[in-house]
């Protein structure tokens, strides 16, 4: 089978919280995965079947290497401005708005892998984990005289 250029393309977070699977459509209206179970015996995996099913944004190809430059800064929450993300200066332990970061900059291009490094989260933390949160409790903005 020939696939084509893939024309669409979505990420999948790996069950092991480390990474993303990449699901593509090609052209000729071919599905791929990056997992072994596509990869290796052309099956239709479950990564596959949920982008079907329209769980997972689609990648907008003319954003993935452009992603604002990532500043510390005195705001209340992450807030994009001139091609900066501006973040918060954030207390050590607190997780709500550590999650708000990490899932701001999945929204602005940065991979998993990324915000893991740059923000030193705990190997225990993954990206599915932070995206529950977020759909469960929404994200944290500090009041008004917190730099006070």
């Amino acid at each position: 089978m020939t696939i084509g250029k893939w024309t669409k393309k979505w990420t999948v977070p790996k069950s092991s919280g480390d990474g993303d699977w990449v699901v593509g459509l090609s052209d000729e209206k071919v599905w791929g995965c990056s997992c072994p179970v596509w990869k290796f015996k052309k099956e239709e995996c479950h990564h596959i079947k949920e982008i079907k099913l329209g769980n997972q944004p689609e990648i907008n190809q003319s954003e993935i290497n452009k992603k604002p430059e990532y500043v510390l800064a005195k705001v209340l929450k992450p807030t994009l401005k001139d091609d900066r993300l501006l973040v918060p200066l954030v207390p050590i332990g607190d997780i709500k708005m550590s999650v708000t970061i990490a899932f701001t900059m999945l929204k602005y291009g940065y991979s998993w892998t990324e915000i893991k490094k740059i923000r030193r989260l705990p190997d225990s933390w993954t990206k599915k984990a932070v995206l529950n949160y977020v759909e469960e409790y929404g994200e944290y903005t500090y009041p008004e005289n917190f730099y006070d």
